[in-house]
C-alpha cells in the first residue's frame, strides 16, 4: 500500500473513532456598533433547540450539541452540526447581561448585547 494511502485510512479510523468527542469551534465576526457588540455565529445545520448562548460580565459562551445522525454507518462526517461546539468570546468591554437577546436564521447565530462600559486601567487626577 502506498504511503499517503496508508495515511489517509489511518486518519480515517482515528477521525471516525473520536466522532462526538472532539470539539469545534465554530466561525466568528464580532462588530462594535457603539452602545451595542453583535455577534455573528455561523451554525449551519445546528438545531435552535441544540444551542445555549451564556453571557458573562465580559464574554459570551456559545455552546451547541450535535444533532442526531441522519441514520446509517458514516462514511464521512465533516458538517459542524456532527460535533459537540463550544467557543467563549472574551470582549474588552463590561457587558450588560439583562440586555442581551439572541436569534438563530439560516445557520447563523446573531447575539446582540449592550456595553456597559470599557475596563482596564484609569489613572485619576486627586483633588
Amino acid at each position: 500500500m502506498e504511503p499517503v494511502k496508508k495515511i489517509e485510512e489511518g486518519l480515517k479510523e482515528l477521525y471516525d473513532t473520536n466522532v462526538g468527542k472532539v470539539e469545534r469551534q465554530p466561525d466568528v465576526d464580532i462588530y462594535d456598533l457603539g452602545d451595542n457588540i453583535v455577534i455573528y455565529v455561523d451554525l449551519p445545520g445546528v438545531k435552535k433547540e441544540n444551542i445555549k448562548v451564556r453571557i458573562y460580565d465580559r464574554a459570551v459562551e456559545i455552546v451547541a450539541s450535535p444533532t442526531q445522525d441522519g441514520g446509517g454507518k458514516p462514511v464521512r462526517r465533516e458538517r459542524i452540526s456532527n460535533f459537540p461546539v463550544s467557543r467563549k468570546i472574551e470582549l474588552p468591554y463590561r457587558l450588560r447581561v439583562d440586555s442581551a437577546r439572541a436569534i438563530y436564521r439560516e445557520g447563523v447565530l446573531q447575539i446582540v448585547v449592550t456595553k456597559a462600559g470599557e475596563y482596564g486601567v484609569a489613572e485619576l487626577k486627586i483633588d
